[in-house]
């Protein structure tokens, strides 16, 4: 277990960082697990109690689900030491496909009327049925996993959903109004309202137009409202 997380987590801290008030794993898995019990999603993750990273300011903390099924979870520190870890999610859903196998029905989420690609998924939305399902995997089990999320295509009602019917929430989404940041050497920062031109997850690579000059420009995803420039661009 010890090598699996050794080869799971990747972290990036300064010497400095050391010298910092920290947070241990015990605490950095409560926080996870309160993130994950606010989406309605079950957690069975693994940290290790006596691994240690520097305090985070809650405003510079993000958590962020990376493998659109909440199994990989991405958890970041973007100031003033930057760092991040990823751990997985291991829930298990086999059993209920085993059970499925010998002809058991098993409850699903399903929409109440048919929906079209693109719209919104609401709690009002969905109902609970239940169905003959040979194939659990990628199944939505909780309403929290799907609430607020675009279709990828029309689903009829009373279908068993799944999560290659929904789109995969990004940091930043396309064409989403964010804060253009550029900083020079001389640490004066030079800010600017853009339109993000594609999707994005944390500290991805992303194109961004500028809405004043209408300037296409390259920066990072930092959060879900700016975009960070890798130099001077203006």
């Amino acid at each position: 277990m010890k090598k699996f997380l050794i080869f799971l987590i990747f972290i990036f801290i300064s010497p400095n960082s050391l010298k910092a008030e920290t947070v241990t794993g015990a605490e950095l898995k409560k926080t996870i697990e309160s993130w994950l019990a606010e989406k309605g999603i079950s957690s069975n993750i693994d940290i290790l109690d006596q691994i240690k990273y520097p305090k985070c300011p809650i405003s510079n903390f993000i958590i962020n689900d990376i493998s659109g099924n909440n199994k990989l979870i991405k958890v970041s520190c973007i100031a003033p030491y930057k760092w991040d870890f990823i751990v997985r999610n291991k829930v298990n859903t086999k059993k209920s496909a085993k059970e499925n196998r010998h002809g058991n029905k098993i409850n699903v989420l399903a929409l109440k009327y048919p929906k079209k690609t693109g719209s919104i998924v609401t709690k009002d939305d969905l109902i609970t049925i239940q169905k003959n399902i040979s194939n659990t995997d990628g199944l939505i089990e909780t309403e929290g996993e799907i609430v607020g999320r675009k279709l990828k295509r029309s689903i009829q009602a009373n279908r068993a959903l799944y999560y290659s019917n929904v789109e995969k929430n990004w940091l930043i989404e396309k064409n989403s109004v964010v804060l253009i940041e550029n900083k020079h050497n001389n640490n004066i920062t030079i800010k600017a309202e853009g339109i993000a031109l594609e999707n994005a997850d944390y500290m991805d690579k992303i194109r961004v137009k500028n809405i004043k000059s209408g300037k296409i420009l390259h920066g990072f995803a930092e959060n879900r409202k700016k975009i960070v420039l890798n130099a001077k661009q203006y």
